[in-house]
């Protein structure tokens, strides 16, 4: 367990929510298709990872919010049919982001979205993210 998820999991330590979880997720689009295979942290509707040294963090609420930080931060909202802003801060300053949310699917262990992505009002990719998970014994 990498040293950031073991400070994370014992800050949790005596949560009832708490769960270590083994975790695959997949970011695809036409240009590009990223795979996640590993551990991460469940605290209620919190999923945390270290993906390739990027924190990466799942908030499964009536809103679906995605952020990652490493040098930067990149922190994006999602629910169907809706458009709505995120955030995008690297060392040179603030990027305005948008997301359209085409097709979003949840089960107690899975998450599906399909998502059109605007940098500076611009149309950049349609991406589907995937996230599959289960509690490790």
């Amino acid at each position: 367990m990498s040293k950031k998820i073991k400070v994370c999991y014992n800050l949790f330590i005596g949560s009832d929510s708490l769960s270590k979880i083994k975790i695959k997720a997949s970011l695809k689009s036409k240009e590009s298709n990223h795979t996640f295979t590993g551990y991460g942290i469940k605290n209620k509707n919190i999923i945390t990872y270290n993906d390739s040294n990027i924190i990466t963090k799942i908030t499964i609420d009536n809103i679906i919010t995605i952020e990652r930080k490493e040098n930067y931060i990149l922190k994006i909202r999602l629910k169907e049919g809706i458009n709505l802003d995120g955030k995008y801060i690297t060392k040179y300053g603030n990027i305005k982001i948008a997301t359209y949310t085409k097709k979003l699917t949840k089960t107690e262990s899975t998450l599906k979205i399909i998502y059109d992505l605007n940098v500076n009002d611009e149309y950049i990719d349609t991406f589907t993210y995937n996230l599959e998970y289960s509690i490790d014994s």
